[in-house]
């Protein structure tokens, strides 16, 4: 039998011996036969220090599904996925390299709003912006003029006797609105020919049943002249001056004379017999009497009127809620009145005549 390692072995190597080397357990090994081999040799329940997992080639259900290391057959150990686990959970997909997404940069709920807002004001900077930059170039090409010259009259085109031209003298953010405000008007003559027209026709194959046919044409045919004229200059061109010299006194003299074209508006639109209309009761006139003519155009014309008095409150409304964004007053109005009257040769010869006839009371002369 074999020495004790743990005894007191003074004289040489305590592991010396082998401590197996007793006969109990040689005879057992010898007995073992296959089942020492098994358990000298076998390691496949042997756990290692890292936990491992066969590869692709070792077959399996996670490998057929892409979970398996390479095709060499290696093992791989298991911790070494946990940034792939980590970036499927994330968002990501397997596959090679890395899986982690990076959400720093992530837009949030936040950086919408502040980044709108942003864009609003620099979209207002650039209308102040655009809007300096034509009032210098008019203001520039208003100085380079002659003392005293004037640019050449373009309107009417036939026989023009001043100047317009809206992309000129009108601030661009306004040029849409007093364009539209032209062809209102510009519609407005086209409306008042197809009413002469359509009483006209009446008057010749409705005479008899409409009462005041004759009547009716000859005040349309006067409104082409007076209309024209009255509307032009006491509603349009005030608006353009509006806008071209951003003044409270024109923004009221369209106010007060807009406001009744668009009661003149409803007026055509009803059709009073000998109004010069033929609206809504000439049309009624004329289906009662079965004459289609007549009837048809005058449904033609009431809708016309009708469409033109929707469009005339709608840019009637907008251009009083400039008025009041741009911060005029009835008190500026009078103002600018006072002084465009004074600066007028009228308001100078009136202001010359008050002050002789002052001097002359108070120094007695009265020649």
């Amino acid at each position: 039998m074999s020495r004790n390692p743990f005894d007191d072995h003074s004289d040489g190597d305590p592991f010396d011996d082998d401590p197996f080397g007793d006969s109990s357990i040689s005879s057992a090994l010898r007995k073992g036969g296959n089942s020492g081999q098994q358990l000298t040799d076998d390691t496949r329940d042997a756990i290692p220090l890292h936990s491992v997992r066969r590869s692709e080639d070792a077959g399996g259900f996670l490998s057929s599904v892409g979970f398996g290391g390479g095709k060499s057959g290696s093992y791989k150990p298991l911790g070494a996925d946990s940034d792939a686990h980590a970036g499927y959970t994330n968002g990501g997909s397997y596959g090679a390299g890395k899986y982690d997404i990076d959400n720093s940069s992530a837009p949030k709920a936040g950086s919408y709003i502040a980044d709108s807002r942003e864009a609003e004001l620099r979209r207002r900077e650039e209308a102040l912006e655009a809007r300096e930059r034509d009032l210098r170039a008019r203001e520039v090409n208003m100085s380079n003029m002659a003392s005293g010259a004037r640019p050449p009259l373009n309107f009417p085109p036939l026989y023009p006797i001043m100047y317009h031209a809206i992309d000129t003298e009108v601030p661009i953010g306004d040029r849409r609105t007093v364009r539209t405000i032209f062809y209102l008007w510009l519609a407005l003559e086209a409306i008042l020919v197809f009413n002469c027209i359509a009483c006209l026709i009446v008057m010749i194959f409705n005479a008899s049943d409409v009462s005041n046919a004759g009547a009716s044409f000859g005040s349309s045919f006067v409104y082409l002249f007076t209309i024209t004229l009255g509307s032009f200059f006491l509603w349009y061109r005030p608006v353009y001056n509006a806008y071209m010299k951003d003044s409270s006194m024109f923004f009221y003299l369209f106010f007060i004379f807009n406001g009744f074209h668009i009661l003149f508006d409803a007026y055509m639109a009803v059709g009073v017999p000998s109004a010069g209309s033929a609206g809504i009761i000439i049309m009624i006139q004329c289906i009662s009497s079965s004459k289609k003519a007549g009837a048809v155009l005058s449904g033609i014309t009431f809708s016309l009127w009708v469409l033109h008095f929707l469009a005339s409150l709608f840019m009637y409304i907008k251009v009083r809620r400039h008025y009041k964004a741009r911060g005029h007053t009835f008190a500026e109005a009078k103002q600018q009145a006072y002084v465009g009257f004074a600066q007028s040769g009228a308001g100078q010869a009136a202001v010359s005549t008050a002050a002789g006839a002052y001097v002359r009371s108070n120094t007695g002369n009265f020649v």
